[in-house]
């Protein structure tokens, strides 16, 4: 499951410094305020990590840096949790530790000449949902080839409203590696209510299922499933402004053609640009 380290980053700044339309704007008496962007897309099963970097003029074609110098603080609450020191694998700032659920984080980034930024998030807390199942020859396809179906399972809580992100993977047995399942649902709910991600996800909240636990059937294509390993099945619990972040990035891209203005990608983060948000994570592999 590779992972593109430019891709939200670089969404982000061409939302916040492109716009395109019918006619040609003049930027001339624009002055541009250079801030900070502070991506912090943290979850449950990996270290704390904080990327940052700069936004650009209007005018600017060229990506901008991570830069690598900043005070990057993370906060427990009011208790200061750590100083994240720069990963040059990475790009960004790595922390020691993992996200725990039910807790809120805050990320401040100081850096010379800019003014100080941060956010907070908060991780919802796992899920407790029943496994994952799959079947084959549940079906067949336009070409009479035999397919399969996956049906997982969101154990939704009743007191929140509750968003969702759910990821499938195959498993290849020549290099033993993960590759994304685009998810062809079965369920009518998904096919009208849910939004894609950029990496083939699907997005969707509990209003339909509040409080209830709530089954879901994907088709699999034939041959996709792996000998060692069948799939993956990733729910993602995901708070509020992850929701609000990825379906702002599903809106801008689908509004952002030649002739149309694109939809904001949304922000939290104070005297800056970017994103502070949390998920927390229920892995099944099928096996």
């Amino acid at each position: 499951m590779k992972k593109n380290r430019y891709r939200y980053t670089t969404i982000l700044l061409m939302a916040i410094g492109l716009c395109a339309c019918e006619s040609e704007l003049d930027i001339t008496g624009i002055k541009h305020v250079p801030l900070l962007v502070v991506n912090s897309l943290v979850n449950s099963d990996e270290l704390f990590s904080v990327q940052v970097s700069t936004t650009i003029p209007l005018k600017d074609t060229l990506y901008p840096k991570f830069i690598e110098t900043a005070k990057v603080s993370v906060f427990d609450g009011v208790t200061l949790l750590a100083v994240l020191p720069y990963d040059l694998g990475a790009e960004k700032y790595v922390g020691s530790f993992k996200p725990s659920p039910g807790k809120i984080y805050t990320v401040m980034v100081e850096k010379t000449s800019f003014y100080t930024a941060s956010g907070s998030m908060k991780l919802p807390e796992k899920l407790n949902s029943p496994s994952a199942k799959w079947m084959d020859n549940t079906g067949i396809d336009s070409l009479g080839f035999a397919t399969g179906t996956i049906t997982c399972f969101v154990a939704d809580p009743q007191k929140d409203r509750n968003y969702y992100e759910i990821n499938l993977y195959r498993y290849d047995d020549f290099d033993q590696s993960w590759y994304t399942v685009i998810p062809l649902p079965t369920d009518p709910l998904l096919n009208e209510n849910a939004i894609r991600t950029e990496k083939g996800g699907m997005l969707i909240d509990d209003r339909n299922f509040n409080g209830l636990t709530k089954e879901f059937g994907f088709v699999t294509p034939f041959g996709s499933a792996g000998t060692q390993y069948k799939f993956l099945v990733e729910v993602r619990s995901l708070s509020d402004d992850y929701y609000r972040y990825l379906e702002s990035l599903a809106n801008y891209r689908s509004t952002s053609g030649l002739f149309s203005d694109p939809s904001p990608v949304f922000s939290n983060i104070a005297n800056g640009r970017g994103i502070c948000a949390g998920s927390s994570i229920e892995k099944d592999t099928i096996q």
